[in-house]
């Protein structure tokens, strides 16, 4: 990889009166050597987002929360539906696994639409696909039609996570990157959850809830549309010989982009997919064959959700304090422990102790890992990098469970955690292996 000689500094978009979203918040670069981020010869105070930028995308998060408890409610939906119609196990997965293409598909190229028409329009417009198929499920009730109506959701929604995603970079600074983005993972968590919840209010079989999820997503428009304008992509700007392409990347450019300034992003983020993918299937059945009942597996995973939300804040701020690595370190080291205690184990309270020790520091990882890469990233390369982290994450969610599977054919229900020990190992070791090459970032 070519070294950067000069450091790449965005233009502040500061001005006498109070700035709107479509402003460029202010952020210094360092550059990049040898894959690593160096300090800045004269390091500053890093700037806060404006409070007008900050109140609209609290009212973003209000519209992502609608529109994912619509998700949430519409994903068990689905399941439930396609039990009761005694769908053949074959084709329930693959009605199933076309949402999985179409989140991979969007990552690839959902990018691009964002980049021509901006946030705004693109969450109005995939929001809206979204509410059109929600009410096709109900209309249509062939498999196949279900199977393209998946996959064009798994589209929409990735392209909407891409949205929101890069907003909340865009208008964070360093050193509140990861604050900000663990409200969305909050966001998320409890959106998800309380989809569940919403299950009951009708019979699966009917039309009223899937009108509910298609409600849902439209009422999700209402505070995008009253939040105003979303930022920009940043104007290309004239880059020092040998510094990456300022560009705005495309479909696989953009893991590129994220190889060349933040490489460690990509094992992450990989490490990400593979641990929380792993963790949602095959954890009932680690649990189902060490002998726990249906309705204590229930209950587990319920609770799982909880712990999975309640650090992501503390972690967040202390990513924001010390190097995002060194936090890095920390959650794969405790994570390892945890894999190591679950694998020896075959029973007992502390299966389940430990079980939720493990789930709250792994979903940490995903925020503090794309906090880390987005730190490191030129500011208009943003759509194009949370595209290619999504991707990344997408790739790592689709392979987790067949890999993890596999150990357990091998070495039993315990070798889940054999699973979780080789991939959380690996991330600490490669992450360390950055931290020893580069000095600690100053932020």
């Amino acid at each position: 990889m070519k070294q950067v000689n000069e450091s790449w500094t965005r233009e502040s978009a500061s001005q006498p009166n109070a700035p709107t979203l479509n402003e460029s918040v202010s952020r210094p670069i360092a550059p990049l050597t040898g894959a690593t981020l160096q300090p800045p010869a004269q390091p500053a105070t890093a700037p806060t987002a404006p409070a007008g930028s900050m109140q609209a995308t609290a009212i973003l998060l209000l519209g992502y929360a609608i529109l994912i408890t619509g998700n949430g409610l519409l994903g068990t939906l689905i399941s439930l539906r396609l039990i009761q119609q005694q769908t053949p196990a074959l084709v329930v997965g693959v009605v199933q696994s076309a949402y999985y293409v179409g989140f991979m598909v969007g990552a690839l190229w959902g990018g691009g639409l964002i980049g021509r028409v901006g946030h705004h329009r693109a969450f109005v417009s995939f929001a809206a696909m979204s509410a059109c198929c929600a009410l096709g499920y109900a209309a249509w009730a062939a498999p196949a039609m279900w199977a393209v109506l998946r996959f064009i959701m798994g589209f929409c929604l990735v392209g909407i996570f891409t949205v929101v995603e890069s907003w909340l970079h865009q208008v964070a600074s360093n050193a509140q990157r990861g604050r900000v983005f663990s409200a969305y993972l909050i966001t998320n968590y409890l959106g998800v959850g309380t989809g569940q919840f919403l299950i009951g209010l009708a019979d699966p079989a009917g039309f009223a809830l899937f009108s509910l999820v298609s409600a849902l997503f439209s009422a999700s428009l209402i505070p995008v549309a009253l939040a105003g304008n979303a930022p920009l992509p940043a104007v290309a700007e004239t880059k020092p010989a040998g510094a990456p392409g300022s560009r705005l990347a495309r479909g696989l450019s953009g893991l590129s982009t994220v190889y060349q300034w933040a490489p460690l992003g990509v094992f992450g983020c990989l490490a990400a997919g593979l641990l929380n993918s792993g963790f949602y299937t095959m954890q009932p059945i680690f649990m189902r064959r060490l002998g726990y009942s249906v309705p204590d597996v229930s209950h587990f995973m319920g609770f799982a959700l909880l712990a999975a939300l309640l650090p992501q804040w503390p972690v967040a701020r202390l990513a924001d304090l010390f190097d995002r690595r060194t936090i890095i370190v920390a959650i794969t080291t405790l994570a390892a422990g945890c894999s190591l205690l679950l694998f020896l184990l075959h029973g007992g309270v502390l299966v389940e102790a430990l079980g939720y020790v493990y789930v709250s520091v792994v979903f940490s990882l995903y925020g503090v890992v794309t906090s880390y890469v987005n730190d490191c990233i030129p500011a208009e390369q943003r759509i194009a990098v949370s595209a290619g982290l999504l991707l990344i994450f997408s790739l790592g969610a689709s392979a987790g469970p067949t890999l993890a599977s596999a150990l357990m054919a091998l070495a039993g229900p315990n070798g889940l955690y054999l699973f979780t020990g080789i991939v959380t190992v690996t991330l600490a070791t490669l992450t360390l292996k950055s931290l020893r090459s580069t000095p600690s970032r100053v932020r």
